[in-house]
């Protein structure tokens, strides 16, 4: 074997191993921010409210908070909030719609554009439940009172399953790429190898480098490539294509 074929079996090994190895990696074709956006909406839904009496339930309306919670347990200064509840609040309120939805990556997201969910303020509740008074915080703010609301009250249960299908189904369509790669590898450094697989070979190759790194890839870019998941998933399938044509020829032509 010369030194090119020596070089192309040694990075056919390398993404036969990429391969069988990214599907067990969480973030391999999953989306980069968290597909449940609405867990971590922000609506002012009362205010600006003069607090002219110093009692701090007057923006609260018709809300039923519950025996149990008490207005001042929900009630925050805004000097009192942490920075990163600070940004949010004021986004909210200066948002159009008095409507704010931050951007939340996943936690296997290396770099992020926004948050991750531990970075978001302990003060507000996010996520879906029925506890609705937990979900609201008046802030006092320039002298005015604030109804904030954030999360959701329910969602459904089966709403991302079609995500989970498609990264269950493609991360198996890298193991079986890598499979392909290792199965004709072993072919090639056999004495029944003919040369007219070696383009097919090549291209097999150049298809699991490419759909590895896009697997990947996925999440950032969705993230900074500004490129729709569903797009990137669309653009895999090809390529996964494009490798199983390779080997249907590859078994098919050799002796």
């Amino acid at each position: 074997m010369d030194v090119k074929n020596t070089r192309l079996v040694a990075f056919a090994v390398l993404v036969a191993l990429l391969l069988v190895a990214l599907p067990f990696y969480p973030g391999t074709f999953s989306p980069g921010h968290d597909p449940n956006s609405y867990n971590y909406k922000h609506q002012i839904e009362e205010g600006p409210t003069e607090n002219v009496t110093g009692e701090a339930d007057n923006v609260t309306g018709n809300l039923d908070l519950g025996e149990e919670t008490d207005v001042e347990q929900i009630t925050y200064e805004y000097e009192e909030l942490s920075p990163i509840a600070q940004v949010l609040f004021e986004r909210t309120l200066n948002a159009e719609s008095l409507t704010h939805t931050p951007a939340v990556c996943e936690e296997y997201v290396l770099i992020c554009d926004g948050y991750y969910e531990h970075d978001l303020p302990s003060e507000f509740r996010y996520g879906a439940g029925g506890e609705d008074e937990l979900r609201y915080s008046i802030i006092e703010f320039n002298g005015s009172q604030y109804l904030l609301r954030t999360g959701v009250l329910s969602s459904g249960a089966w709403e991302n399953l079609h995500i989970a299908i498609l990264v269950v189904l493609f991360r198996a369509l890298m193991l079986l790429l890598g499979g392909a790669i290792i199965t004709t590898t072993v072919i090639r450094l056999s004495d029944r190898w003919t040369g007219v697989n070696g383009g097919r070979y090549s291209a097999l190759v150049g298809a699991g480098a490419t759909f590895a790194v896009l697997g990947f890839l996925t999440p950032y870019l969705e993230i900074y490539g500004g490129i729709d998941y569903t797009s990137v998933l669309l653009a895999s399938g090809v390529i996964a294509a494009i490798g199983y044509i390779s080997v249907q020829y590859i078994l098919r032509t050799r002796h």
